[in-house]
């Protein structure tokens, strides 16, 4: 979730405000519900006709721990050092909202960029991206299903808010915020999230709709809320071919904004939960992994708080998750496979015993930021001395508000080991 307290006055938020409604995959003055029933089977068969070539975009990082955040990147190439191509169509002609759909294999991609590269440091994190030329912002990449499909889990798709986020905000930034020397390529934390280190686990592709500063609904206009992300998913996913959706993990998290930035009420949000999965299980989602809310009282960023302020988003939160673990239940009872995890419980855990997890320091911001402020997401900062000296890998928390990537992957290594298995892979 993004800092509390948006100030609209700012000449950087101002900018943001304009480029996200250019470039987020999200139409901004109609929704996506209209713009799904336009799509006619012809706009299908004229996108999927639309045959072309895209360059990839290999992104790493070149420092070989997670303290410096700094990326890079190198278009990927053929062993004959010419560029690396692959075939395929673009879900729009603009170059505002766009998706590349390949039939290019993921495991083929993904050793171009490492042949490419040529790194070999765990901390590398590669990734990568459709580009058609060096100006172009970084698009996914949907690989096409084959028609006959093993009823098994074959990719992840992914809806919230900075938790989950891998870049949508800072293509929306026009690559401005979050700072790309403090904070990993779009990423609100020090390298890959959690669905990151899932899909990486799994050898899964995935698609990630989801939005820094995400609510329920979209804030300030173009801050995509779950309905539009959900919306916007249907649209993009019209253009796939073979697309099954009981053969994705949905992965859901969100709230956190709504309670902590935006004062929306337990009720509003709940309505929108129920809203984001009775559209997912109507459109075919079978499998659904859920994560509650953590006490985000407990996060830095509370040091620049009041008590009355805390106080009430933590009962928010508490409400909140008693709902989410009832509806869930209704869902199971259903028949949906759907999984919730602890989430709450998990970050209690660790930051009432870090060690037992790997960390010693599990109260103060890695980065030396020292107020609550989105502004701080426009720039760079030095990690703090003690930070410095421990190393990241030590800290709970990267800034004020978001965990570290090493949170990210205990947080990711606690689901695969108690709730994936209730998953066909």
């Amino acid at each position: 979730m993004l800092n509390h307290k948006y100030n609209m006055r700012n000449t950087n938020m101002k900018k943001i405000i304009l480029a996200t409604l250019l470039l987020l995959p999200v139409a901004a003055f109609a929704s996506g519900n209209e713009l799904i029933k336009s799509i006619t089977p012809e706009d299908i068969k004229y996108v999927q006709s639309s045959e072309t070539y895209t360059y990839v975009r290999c992104w790493y990082r070149p420092h070989y721990n997670h303290d410096d955040p700094a990326t890079d990147w190198k278009w990927a190439l053929n062993k004959n050092g010419s560029y690396y191509t692959i075939s395929g169509y673009w879900y729009s002609s603009t170059s505002f909202m766009n998706m590349f759909y390949t039939t290019s294999p993921q495991k083929q991609i993904m050793e171009k960029c490492a042949e490419t590269l040529d790194v070999t440091h765990d901390t590398a994190d590669i990734t990568y991206f459709a580009a058609d030329n060096k100006y172009s912002y970084n698009h996914s990449i949907w690989v096409n299903d084959i028609n006959a499909q093993p009823d098994a889990i074959n990719k992840i798709v992914s809806f919230g808010d900075s938790i989950s986020d891998t870049g949508n905000f800072f293509n929306g930034a026009q690559w401005q915020a979050p700072n790309k020397n403090s904070w990993f390529l779009g990423h609100f934390t020090n390298g890959f999230v959690w669905t990151e280190y899932l899909a990486k686990e799994k050898a899964l592709p995935l698609y990630t709709w989801a939005v820094g500063g995400a609510a329920g609904n979209t804030q300030k206009k173009v801050l995509s809320g779950i309905h539009d992300q959900i919306d916007s998913y249907l649209n993009y996913v019209a253009m796939a071919k073979n697309y099954q959706p009981e053969n994705s993990l949905f992965t859901l998290e969100f709230g956190l904004n709504d309670f902590v930035n935006y004062d929306r009420s337990v009720i509003d949000v709940s309505n929108d939960f129920s809203y984001a999965l009775k559209v997912l299980t109507d459109n075919g989602a079978q499998n659904i992994l859920i994560l509650n809310l953590p006490d985000a009282t407990k996060s830095p960023q509370f040091k620049y708080s009041t008590e009355e302020h805390a106080k009430i988003v933590k009962q928010k939160i508490t409400s909140f998750n008693l709902f989410i673990k009832k509806l869930i239940n209704e869902y199971q009872n259903k028949g949906v496979n759907i999984v919730l995890f602890d989430t709450n419980t998990l970050i209690k855990n660790i930051i009432n015993t870090p060690e037992k997890y790997g960390f010693s320091n599990a109260k103060d911001a890695c980065l030396n930021i020292n107020r609550s402020s989105t502004a701080d997401y426009f720039t760079s900062h030095a990690l703090t001395s003690e930070c410095d000296s421990d190393g990241s890998d030590n800290y709970v928390f990267w800034g004020v508000t978001h965990p570290t990537t090493k949170t990210h992957k205990v947080i990711a290594e606690q689901i695969s080991g108690s709730k994936l298995k209730q998953f066909k892979f």
